[in-house]
């Protein structure tokens, strides 16, 4: 049998061709807008070609010869009717990338990095390389973060933020295929209007839908949840149509947000799409373009169609956000076009995303901190720069702690201090007994004499002496000598002497000789007054160390140069189990080899918990 209008093409999950369905029938889609699309099929039992039909292997769909898309198989819907025939239930090949995850936590975005950067970094994490980012309308500098995200949820989160319509578009044509994010037509492509292409409409007005109190949460758990109380005057939600509909409150979480007021202008916009009841109209119509392709448009999410009814006075440019057709082959012209605003991709879409396709949510409850102690000081040999710090046991998980210093020269910021005065005692002295220095000696002349003539005083005593051998007498005395005596009889003569003295000096003669000092134990007494000394202010460096040691919780670091990252953390305490000490602090000691200065920071991003805190 030749291949016909509706055939299926089967392929492996290589893409090489493995068989043409003919015998495929029921075949139908649903195409829906900035959703995962689906297909289904059923083929005869006794069909040889079901062994084709492995979970997993691609299917190539085809509605009047146009190609529809490319879907795979999927492994658990795969059942057997009452008539023994198997159907098979079907997704487009952009579930591939439910295949990869973003595993645990990734940030990307903002200021600098748009909208492109983001999704070829979603795009990247493919273990296999089939989908590539073509074009994209959107340059926003939104800030992302994902933790254990799927790489299809992640994909569909980047452009829901935005605050214009927009839709994913597709190329599976090729060995590669391509991914386009394009904003939303807007001017309308075709008319659907009451007996002529419309077989049946129907108008859904859904009030269930209503939130006119909008309660705004974003990034955190628990007690440290993001919310907008700041930037909107206390209050945690925003209101809208209460007067009309009363107090309707819907709670808005949306993690990735971190900045209240970015949080804020979301949930205005979302508040704004659900603050009146949600309308759609759902159509059966004709497939024109099927009958006549070059005259008529065929229907594709996004696109804007008129909806014209005149018996009930409908008029209204909307966007098709779901198009689908349930047999190809039994009915090929029928076809159903549900038509709305995008309220319900909002609040249902999403949603139901999340339920297929999201991997459960697995933020732990508490938060990730970046914190820095910083430390800058003197110190020296014996005064070393320590830094402190405390780990309570709310903090669940230590994941860097990082130091890094730097050495500078010493600084000091007055030249004087103060001084009161006082009357203080020097040190005593021992004393002791000293030799002078030596002296050579020597002959020395005294001063000079004039001399003169000079008369003695008076005298009226006269005595003569002879000598008379061997005696002699003085006076009246007589001396005997030899058995004789002379007598001399006094007498007196009156006189005086006259003495002449010449001019004249005399000689000192002083020999070689040297003088010795004795100086006993004493101390001196030194006064000083009251008084005071001028502060002179300003900086003042001194030395610059040339090597330390680093010291973590006593326990000495190899060298590490100034301006290294170094971890710590395999030097902290810690207790039995091998983790970390907590509820106890500890110290980074930097002991330098001379006076300087230390600048130092340590850097710690931790991970704790968001339970018990107060808010003050």
């Amino acid at each position: 049998m030749g291949v016909v209008d509706n055939t299926i093409r089967v392929y492996d999950s290589n893409m090489r061709k493995l068989a043409y369905l003919e015998n495929a029938y029921n075949i139908g889609y649903s195409l829906k807008l900035n959703e995962l699309w689906t297909a289904q099929f059923t083929l005869p039992a006794t069909d040889q070609k079901n062994i084709y039909c492995q979970p997993f292997n691609y299917v190539e769909i085809f509605d009047g010869g146009e190609r529809i898309e490319l879907f795979r198989i999927m492994p658990s819907t795969l059942t057997r009717n009452s008539e023994g025939n198997i159907v098979y239930q079907c997704e487009h090949v952009l579930a591939t990338l439910m295949d990869d995850v973003l595993f645990q936590y990734h940030q990307i975005g903002n200021i600098g990095v748009g909208t492109v950067s983001v999704l070829r970094y979603i795009l990247d994490h493919q273990l296999t390389k089939r989908w590539q980012l073509r074009n994209c309308d959107f340059d926003r500098q939104f800030e992302y973060k994902w933790e254990n995200e799927n790489l299809l949820s992640a994909l569909f989160s980047v452009p829901q933020p935005f605050n214009e319509d927009y839709r994913w578009e597709f190329d599976t044509t090729g060995t590669t295929w391509r991914l386009d994010l394009k904003r939303l037509p807007t001017q309308f492509v075709a008319d659907i209007i009451y007996k002529k292409n419309m077989i049946e409409i129907k108008k859904e007005v859904d009030p269930s839908t209503i939130v006119t109190r909008l309660y705004c949460l974003g990034y955190g758990e628990g007690d440290n949840q993001l919310n907008i109380c700041s930037v909107n005057g206390g209050i945690p939600y925003l209101e809208a149509n209460t007067a009309t509909y009363g107090i309707k409150s819907s709670i808005l979480v949306d993690r990735r947000f971190e900045n209240a007021e970015t949080l804020k202008a979301y949930g205005q916009s979302i508040l704004d799409e659900l603050k009146n009841p949600f309308k759609s109209y759902s159509v059966r119509a004709i497939d024109l373009h099927r009958k006549s392709p070059s005259k008529y448009e065929r229907y594709f999410p996004g696109d804007i169609v008129r909806v014209i009814d005149k018996e009930d006075n409908i008029i209204e440019n909307l966007p098709i956000v779901t198009v689908s057709k349930s047999d190809i082959t039994g009915a090929p012209g029928d076809i159903e076009v549900e038509i709305a605003k995008k309220t319900r991709d909002i609040a249902s879409s999403i949603s139901s995303l999340q339920d297929r396709t999201r991997i459960n949510e697995v933020y732990a409850q508490g938060a990730t901190n970046q914190m820095i102690v910083p430390f800058a000081d003197n110190a020296d040999e014996s005064n070393p720069a320590t830094m402190k710090i405390y780990i309570p046991d709310t903090m669940v998980r230590i994941n860097r702690l990082v130091l890094n210093y730097q050495l500078e020269p010493f600084r000091a910021y007055s030249k004087a201090v103060g001084g009161g005065g006082a009357s203080v005692q020097s040190t005593s002295s021992g004393g002791g007994s000293s030799q002078s220095t030596s002296s050579g000696g020597g002959s020395y002349d005294s001063t000079g004499s004039g001399g003169g003539g000079y008369r003695t005083t008076d005298t009226d005593d006269s005595r003569n002496i002879w000598d008379l051998g061997g005696s002699y007498s003085i006076g009246d005395v007589t001396s005997l000598v030899d058995g004789h005596s002379h007598g001399i009889v006094p007498h007196r003569h009156p006189h005086s002497h006259s003495v002449n003295i010449p001019s004249h000096s005399h000689t000192f003669n002083i020999p070689n000789h040297t003088h010795s000092v004795n100086i006993p134990n004493h101390t001196h007494s030194i006064s000083i007054p009251n008084h005071t000394h001028e502060l002179q202010f300003g900086i003042y460096q001194g030395t610059t160390a040339d090597q330390v040691t680093v010291k973590v919780d006593g326990k000495a670091m190899p060298p590490v140069q100034p301006g290294q990252d170094i971890d710590i953390i395999p030097y902290l305490s810690v207790d039995a189990g091998g983790k970390v000490q907590r509820n106890t602090w500890h110290e980074v000691d930097i002991i330098p080899n001379r006076m300087t200065r230390v600048v130092a920071n340590i850097f710690m991003q931790i991970f704790t918990n968001s339970r018990g805190g107060g808010d003050y």
